[in-house]
């Protein structure tokens, strides 16, 4: 019986976007860590990771925007006020 290997060859793209996915959660895992944790060294252990980890995501973030794989677009500045307004509010009711 001959064995099964897929001929599956990832982009650049695709290896990016793949390397994005991985570094969004684990930022998201660290945040969960350092909530949960108590102790003060894992916590400052977590950080340091969770600094990493939000670097090398905003490197392959960048990488894809400059190979055009990212599109980022610009909000317009009454966008932006607007969507602060109803943040402002929030925030308001909530203290």
């Amino acid at each position: 019986m001959n064995s099964y290997k897929a001929d599956i060859t990832l982009n650049e793209k695709d290896s990016l976007q793949d390397m994005l996915n991985l570094e969004k959660s684990l930022v998201k895992i660290y945040s969960t860590a350092i909530t949960e944790g108590c102790s003060k060294g894992f916590r400052t252990l977590v950080k340091a990771h969770w600094g990493e980890a939000t670097e090398d995501q905003m490197k392959v973030f960048l990488q894809m925007t400059e190979h055009g794989y990212y599109q980022v677009q610009s909000a317009e500045q009454t966008v932006l006020s607007e969507n602060k307004n109803k943040f402002m509010q929030v925030k308001g009711q909530l203290s």
